[in-house]
């Protein structure tokens, strides 16, 4: 093993040392990025799964973003089994990803497969998804389906569909829908940044993730970027991921406030990139429909009340980086959303893609 210091980060590098040089020539170099934060038993996990990938040349890097809670030991303790990176700040979703991609592809990676760390996969799912790209150069991004952590049958996700014109995005729960969309619109394919693998011909024309976003809706940025870059965001629906989903309807207490505001600010800031005038004011109308229906769920969260009202103002504003909860939209809307959110849903109409 190996400690240096580079740049204010603690890296523990080692290459994983099971594969073959032989076969390794055959296949592009894949490295995996999970990123942690404060959050190492679920990593742990995420990496004994992949671990198990029938994928010959990968290599499993983590990204500690600023941890807490022990997780440099914990993960430290693995040995030669990953490569360790521990930035001293939590750089966000985005920013320890970008840091993450930039050093693979500058060290001449083929692919990176950015994972959530509270994921799991199908051993054979980064063979196919590689499989997918390798038949087509013009596949920038693929994903796996991805299913319910405690349900195997049930999709959470399978691929997305955005249309700039009104500007719009749906999701798809169905893989007939998925097969289809792909087939009849296969640049305005959107894919979850859960299991994104993602190619180095597309970071090369478009970068990395936006900073700007921090946490959340910055796959779906990117799958645009991707589309209007020229290249095509495939769902390989024959092989999946394992992956909690957050109940907002069901419990949604149980979520931590930084969720809502990120949810509800990068959604707008999202739209505001690629729309303005009559059509962003009608996508922010949407907007706080849904997010007015959330805070109706979850009377009595002043956190996480505040938390959605903090992300549509800041979202209005055009403001991205970092949560800070002691910022709240200002009075008196602050007072006059929270108090009757159901009296302006009927106001606004209630028309909103209820896609939250």
């Amino acid at each position: 093993m190996r400690n240096t210091a580079r740049d204010g980060r603690l890296v523990i590098s080692v290459r994983i040392a099971r594969r073959n040089s032989g076969i390794l020539g055959m296949h592009p170099f894949v490295q995996i990025v999970i990123l942690n934060w404060n959050g190492f038993e679920d990593t742990l996990r995420c990496i004994d799964s992949l671990e198990h990938q029938t994928y010959p040349n990968f290599r499993i890097v983590v990204i500690d973003n600023g941890s807490t809670d022990g997780s440099l030991q914990a993960l430290a303790g693995l040995g030669d089994r990953v490569r360790l990176v521990a930035l001293p700040n939590n750089l966000g979703y985005t920013g320890g990803n970008n840091v993450a991609m930039q050093d693979a592809f500058d060290k001449g990676a083929d692919y990176v497969w950015l994972f959530n760390s509270d994921a799991e996969a199908e051993p054979d799912a980064l063979t196919k998804i590689v499989a997918a790209c390798e038949a087509d150069p013009t596949v920038g991004l693929a994903s796996p389906l991805v299913l319910e952590a405690e349900d195997h049958s049930a999709i959470q996700f399978g691929c997305g569909l955005f249309d700039l014109s009104v500007p719009k995005y749906t999701p798809s729960y169905d893989l007939p829908r998925s097969r289809e969309w792909q087939l009849r619109f296969p640049d305005r394919i959107v894919l979850h940044g859960t299991a994104l693998l993602v190619r180095r011909a597309l970071y090369q024309a478009i970068g990395g993730l936006d900073d700007h976003f921090f946490a959340y809706w910055e796959d779906m940025d990117y799958s645009i970027r991707s589309g209007k870059a020229g290249f095509r965001n495939v769902a390989v629906l024959d092989t999946a991921i394992y992956h909690p989903s957050k109940p907002t309807r069901e419990a949604p207490d149980t979520i931590k406030p930084h969720y809502y505001y990120f949810v509800s600010r990068n959604e707008l800031l999202m739209w505001r990139k690629f729309c303005s005038g009559t059509k962003f004011a009608k996508v922010a109308a949407w907007i706080l429909q849904r997010q007015l229906r959330q805070i109706a769920r979850m009377p009595g969260n002043d956190a996480g009340i505040d938390a959605v009202l903090a992300g549509l103002w800041h979202g209005w504003c055009g403001r991205g980086g970092r949560y800070n909860p002691s910022e709240r939209m200002p009075e008196p809307l602050r007072t006059v959303l929270r108090r009757y959110p159901k009296f302006w849903i009927r106001m606004l109409g209630d028309k909103s893609p209820d896609l939250v």
